[in-house]
């Protein structure tokens, strides 16, 4: 990041004394060669910063892996969640809410946690059962308030 700031400045500083060094410049024929001049210590201030260019100071300060991880993970979350939703729809259970913790193991994904919260009008265990019995998912249900 310090490369362009400096080269941001370079370029800055040149094309401010180049406007003040072209207001000085003569009138007729002199004048046109001073302005090539002046032309030619633009293009090469743009030049002169890219031979000082480091690559390294470019490198990201990213870690793939884990951005990889962490995004089949959350992908992995939703889809547990929105099959647990399904099923709990398709049992009969409504207003509930699901929560899902899952981890990246290799290649595998690992489902560390599931809770979901029902109303009272439900039982947790005959909802536990339900969830298992279709998904084969062992899930922490409880009532919303305990």
């Amino acid at each position: 990041m310090d490369y362009i700031k400096s080269w941001t400045f370079c370029i800055c500083t040149t094309l401010i004394s180049a406007v003040i060094f072209s207001f000085l410049a003569p009138r007729g024929t002199l004048g046109r060669f001073y302005k090539v001049i002046v032309s030619i210590f633009i293009f090469l201030s743009f030049l002169y910063p890219l031979s000082e260019f480091d690559a390294g100071e470019l490198s990201a300060d990213f870690d793939f892996e884990y951005e990889y991880s962490d995004a089949v993970s959350s992908a992995a979350a939703l889809e547990v969640k929105a099959l647990i939703e399904n099923a709990l729809e398709d049992g009969g259970v409504n207003y509930s809410v699901v929560e899902v913790e899952t981890s990246l193991s290799g290649e595998e994904v690992i489902i560390e946690k599931v809770k979901i919260s029902v109303t009272d009008e439900y039982s947790a265990e005959d909802v536990e059962k339900m969830i298992f019995d279709k998904l084969g998912i062992a899930a922490e249900v409880k009532r919303i308030g305990e």
